[in-house]
């Protein structure tokens, strides 16, 4: 009976961008469970906005702080999965932001970082949502 009920789960994250050599890269992480390649997330705390959480997400897990974000307009990707047998419906509200910093990656949940150009990074991203969230970005800032 319990596999018919939907759990719903909000997180808030970065598209973390720096301009290298004149090209626009992007900070990609490797989550540590699940092993896929993705942008930095996690649930706020209970008096965060969305945008708080999503930064403050980003300085655990990558040590980048945001410079600035770029549009206000989050991006939302959703998806879902199945966690100790209970069905997620989960929603990430992504920001792109500009970003700075020293990498240093939280060793209990990434399994490691990169920075990518732009242009190519849809090849490492692993899920069809996040090169959907990349296309989305590359198209409101212009990057390409």
């Amino acid at each position: 009976m319990s596999r018919h009920i939907l759990h719903h789960d909000q997180s808030f994250g970065i598209v973390p961008l720096s301009h290298q050599d004149g090209v626009w890269h992007v900070f990609l992480i490797q989550h540590r469970h699940g092993r896929y390649w993705g942008f930095p997330k996690g649930h706020a705390e209970s008096n965060e906005t969305p945008q708080e959480a999503a930064a403050r997400e980003l300085k655990e897990e990558t040590n980048l702080d945001v410079i600035r974000i770029f549009d206000g307009e989050p991006m939302l990707e959703k998806y879902q999965f199945t966690l100790e047998g209970r069905r997620i419906a989960k929603q990430v509200l992504y920001f792109a932001a500009e970003v700075s910093g020293t990498v240093a990656l939280q060793q209990k949940e990434i399994q490691s970082g990169v920075w990518v150009p732009v242009s190519t990074a849809h090849e490492k991203i692993t899920h069809q949502e996040g090169k959907n969230i990349l296309a989305q970005v590359i198209k409101r800032l212009k990057l390409s």
